[in-house]
């Protein structure tokens, strides 16, 4: 299996997820989420920009996970959530980074980046995203 780990630094806390590649377990993903910002004393609005941008991210790699899981890494620390959704699939392609999609995802979250790496006979495919408390930020 490959590592989903996002580079999250000493002492970070994580949880990760795998799960069936269907869209009714999204809902718990985001409702994981939403409660580690409120522990990280988030503002609600940023609470619930990070509940979109994980059923964004999610929504785009679902159609393309090939065995049918999907993993959710969450990291936090210091006002700072890393999310890491990724899938196995079949083909390098993804959407394009232009899209409605994707434009909505980069304006809910601080950063995101999307991947996709050669993996067990397939590609994962990842999205990387990054939210930043207000207080956080310099």
């Amino acid at each position: 299996m490959v590592d989903n780990t996002p580079p999250s630094g000493e002492g970070a806390q994580l949880i990760e997820v795998r799960t069936a590649a269907v869209p009714h377990v999204v809902p718990t993903l985001r409702t994981i989420v939403a409660d580690i910002a409120m522990r990280q004393d988030f503002d609600l609005d940023a609470v619930e920009d990070l509940r979109m941008a994980v059923d964004e991210a999610c929504s785009m790699l679902l159609p393309s996970a090939s065995d049918g899981h999907l993993n959710c890494v969450f990291s936090w620390k210091d006002g700072r959530i890393e999310v890491t959704v990724s899938v196995l699939s079949d083909s390098p392609d993804h959407d394009d980074e232009t899209g409605l999609s994707w434009q909505l995802l980069t304006a809910l979250a601080t950063s995101a980046r999307r991947s996709v790496t050669p993996a067990d006979g397939g590609y994962l495919s990842r999205v990387e995203l990054i939210r930043e408390s207000e207080a956080a930020r310099p």
